[in-house]
């Protein structure tokens, strides 16, 4: 199975392809940050409908394991009604962090999940009720066919519309994005490989990368640093001149 964020085209990726097409686009969720596959998971526009994407993974998934398990009876491969209890609270569990108080993603999970992978001691937890390799990796499977589903209908479907709507207000065509530039007049786009460490995006060396907004703050204040610098200079020039001509006015006034 191809991991599913290799074949994203984000736009970071398709500046790769056409910067002369999408040149500084940033994600059209938030409009403010650059849409990686990194992004997609982080992106604050995107928090309830990845809280979404997990309610509705549990509750697609009950009902998978029970016509998985009813099938499973037919070949004679038996699971009693502890297993089958425990199989059903393991999936009510699996995004316990997700669905709590705070409302927070468990971003490792969904960082494998949608590269294919399976959570380690998820699979552990399933093989030791289910007590076959076999039927670990068949539910496995079937979890993350169904977390990919969800993924697809409520992030990547509604993007992908965002994002073709956005491109016909540039003027951008599917024939233009298809066609292949000439060596000289390709712009060649290099991607800053990036980490999320909570709310902040660092780059490989541990540097934070500003957001727009912080730019900015920080722009202004050391505008207005600058500005009150020269004024403090001006104003002392200035109190000299004051002071040179008070004294030679007394000075002038009252000959030795």
């Amino acid at each position: 199975m191809i991991p599913m964020l290799t074949l994203l085209p984000t736009l970071e990726i398709m500046k790769e392809r056409r910067y002369d097409l999408y040149r500084d686009a940033k994600c059209r969720f938030c409009l403010t940050e650059n849409e990686d596959e990194d992004h997609i998971i982080y992106c604050q526009q995107l928090k309830d409908k990845w809280i979404t994407i997990a309610n509705n993974t549990v509750h697609q998934y009950d009902q998978v394991l029970t016509n998985f398990i009813t099938q499973e009876k037919q070949i004679q491969i038996q699971l009693n009604q502890k297993d089958i209890q425990q199989l059903h609270l393991w999936n009510r569990n699996f995004f316990k962090h997700t669905i709590g108080i705070n409302y927070e993603l468990p971003i490792s999970f969904v960082h494998l999940l949608l590269r294919n992978f399976f959570p380690k001691g998820k699979y552990k937890e399933l093989k030791n009720i289910v007590k076959s390799k076999k039927i670990a990796l068949t539910i496995a499977t079937l979890y993350l066919e169904v977390f990919t589903n969800e993924f697809h209908n409520i992030i990547w479907q509604p993007c992908c519309k965002i994002i073709a709507e956005w491109e016909q207000t540039k003027g951008i065509k599917k024939q233009e994005k298809k066609r292949r530039l000439s060596s000289h007049k390709y712009i060649k786009y290099n991607r800053t490989l990036t980490t999320q460490i909570e709310e902040d995006t660092y780059d490989l060396k541990g540097r934070k990368i500003l957001k727009h907004n912080e730019q900015w703050s920080i722009a202004l204040e050391k505008s207005r640093q600058y500005i009150n610098k020269q004024i403090r200079e001006r104003n002392k020039v200035a109190w000299k001149r004051v002071v040179k001509a008070y004294t030679e006015a007394i000075c002038y006034n009252d000959p030795i």
